[in-house]
């Protein structure tokens, strides 16, 4: 027993004995093939070689380059004449004086990489953001994207204001944007989907830096208040007398002309579209055409026809989503408005784009 007990301490104690590393380079970059007790080192000719798992203290090693110069030297493996482990050292094929030296440049920790260095992507994402049911039915998260539902009546007014837990997603949303017109697009998709009460309605403001972006949120969110008697308390969100005499003016009048817009009925007639497609034709890239769209669509009413007329004037599918989403609200014909899948390139925006109206359906 005692025999076999000194046999696996024998074992263990070579396993665990000094291993070190060594490192060979070419100072000039000419190819070399290494050798060590009469074993090849590298089978290919090479610049650079590695040699792991050294127990010994010292090596002698022969080396022969392509021009079939050949050179030996003695490498020591040793810190201040004592014996070390788990080190790597560097040796220099120095060729000063047209004669081959092996020079010693360092000693470093073997540091051990990952495996793989790049960690495998989880099975299940449990990143925060990206799990699809933490936003209930205020929007879906879909790649870092929000997707929001339409919770609107399909018929007569809003009564009930939107679920409180709604304002914390919007707040969140907002904190992760990156951009003013990211922030406006949240505020602007949460006023136009929900039914909001004044208050809830103040609070979605208060993360609007602009009054003039405020107006307009206030004319999309104004048919969706469930409580209008409470809507001169909107005058708290602004500071500049201009805008208050804006907002006052527009709070007058909203009830008594109640804009078509509001829920289109009759598209706007083709002449009137056709001049607006004229105007988003004249600018060179999408990314300027996007801009004055987002300016002047909710001034007209469309049918699917004048939807189609419109994206035509995108080159790019990405910009042609987004301008397909923003003309929903003001569609008179909502119920063909996945017969729009045409005026994509791709499957996935066409997907996008069902995705979208699937979810603005109550």
């Amino acid at each position: 027993m005692q025999i076999r007990l000194l046999i696996f301490l024998l074992l263990v104690f070579s396993g665990v004995h000094a291993q070190n590393n060594l490192r060979l380079i070419s100072e000039n970059g000419r190819l070399f093939k290494a050798y060590a007790n009469n074993k090849v080192l590298n089978e290919k000719p090479e610049a650079s070689i590695l040699v792991e798992n050294i127990k010994e203290d010292t090596l002698v090693i022969r080396v022969e380059f392509e021009d079939k110069e050949i050179a030996e030297g003695t490498l020591y493996f040793l810190e201040k004449r004592n014996k070390v482990a788990h080190k790597e050292f560097n040796y220099l094929l120095d060729n000063k004086h047209n004669k081959v030296k092996f020079t010693f440049t360092g000693m470093y920790p073997i540091i051990t990489l990952p495996e793989p260095l790049v960690p495998v992507k989880p099975v299940v994402d449990t990143s925060y953001k990206l799990r699809n049911n933490l936003l209930g039915h205020y929007c879906e998260l879909k790649e870092g994207k929000a997707l929001y539902f339409n919770n609107i009546p399909s018929k007569g007014d809003c009564k009930t204001p939107m679920p409180k837990i709604y304002l914390t997603y919007y707040t969140n949303l907002v904190k992760r944007a990156q951009t003013e017109d990211d922030k406006y697009a949240i505020a602007e998709n949460t006023c136009r989907n929900n039914c909001i009460s004044v208050s809830q309605l103040n609070k979605i403001l208060a993360l609007v830096p602009y009054e003039l972006e405020k107006l307009k949120l206030i004319r999309t969110a104004y048919y969706h208040i469930t409580d209008k008697k409470n809507k001169s308390q909107l005058d708290s969100s602004f500071k500049l007398e201009s805008s208050k005499k804006e907002l006052n003016g527009f709070l007058t009048t909203a009830d008594e002309t109640k804009q078509q817009l509001v829920n289109c009925t009759k598209s706007s007639p083709d002449n009137v579209i056709g001049l607006f497609c004229e105007k988003l034709s004249v600018y060179a890239n999408d990314a300027e055409r996007y801009q004055i769209f987002k300016k002047t669509y909710a001034d007209y009413c469309y049918s699917t026809a004048q939807v189609k007329q419109v994206l035509k004037t995108f080159i790019h599918d990405r910009e042609k989503l987004d301008a397909a989403k923003a003309l929903y609200y003001y569609c008179t014909e909502k119920e063909k408005f996945e017969d729009l899948s045409e005026s994509f390139s791709y499957n996935t925006t066409t997907a996008d784009l069902k995705d979208f109206v699937s979810k603005q359906k109550n």
